[in-house]
């Protein structure tokens, strides 16, 4: 099977890119330099500064990553079933 245009390479791309730049703000924006100000509030009793940067964002990459495959499945879906009709 022989894919006559990209698109969905291009909206692969742009959903990888969308990600990343939410990993990428919430990693380094708002857990690095709001950690001071993330301290004043507890989570478990744990300030929530220490949480998000040591454990909270291992679950915010797995929720990416969970994120990611029910896009992309839905996207090969689309497109690979528009394209063998």
């Amino acid at each position: 099977m022989q894919i006559e245009n990209n698109s969905f390479f291009k909206k692969n791309l742009k959903l990888i890119l969308t990600l990343l730049s939410i990993w990428f703000f919430i990693t380094f924006i708002v857990s690095i330099f709001f950690n001071n100000y993330l301290n004043n509030f507890e989570f478990y009793g744990v300030k929530l500064g220490y949480f998000m940067l040591n454990q909270g964002l291992i679950y915010f990459f797995i929720l990416i990553i969970y994120i990611y495959n029910k896009q992309a499945s839905k996207l090969e879906d689309e497109e690979f079933e528009r394209s063998e009709i």
